[in-house]
């Protein structure tokens, strides 16, 4: 329970470029929601990243749990200029309709399920990220570059 807070705070969090966090108190904190029976979370991060990088993994995550319904593998890594969040699912699955609003602005808002793709492009913009998505039947790839 206690985990999923820390989850919530981070990603719905204000937070200023220099923050750090080690990383694996990162993963822990996410390990604690995504490492269940229906998700398989991979980490590929060894150093401390700043906070904001965390907000924006953080706030994908909880995107690509909702491309994700039946479950499946995600792996997160980080390098210098961006992050790549990609996920991978046993079975074919149609794009949720959420990832719209990473490339065009939606008039209405969204349902409160989904706010989390409202809040992505908007959060990953503020920190100078581009936001990159890909789908492709049982594969779904989130980047975030550093322009």
């Amino acid at each position: 329970m206690r985990a999923r807070i820390e989850f919530f705070r981070v990603a719905f969090g204000t937070y200023q470029t220099g923050q750090m966090m080690d990383a694996p108190k990162v993963q822990s904190i996410a390990d604690a929601i995504y490492n269940a029976p229906r998700f398989d979370l991979h980490w590929h991060l060894v150093n401390a990243i700043d906070r904001t990088w965390e907000q924006v993994i953080y706030m994908g995550l909880m995107c690509v749990e909702r491309q994700l319904t039946l479950g499946g593998t995600i792996d997160v890594t980080a390098d210098a200029n961006q992050i790549k969040i990609t996920a991978t699912s046993e079975r074919p699955t149609v794009a949720h309709p959420g990832w719209e609003r990473l490339t065009s602005d939606l008039d209405e808002l969204p349902a409160p399920a989904d706010v989390q793709f409202h809040l992505l492009p908007n959060i990953a913009g503020a920190y100078g990220f581009a936001v990159e998505f890909n789908h492709r039947e049982t594969l779904t790839t989130l980047t975030f570059r550093r322009g």
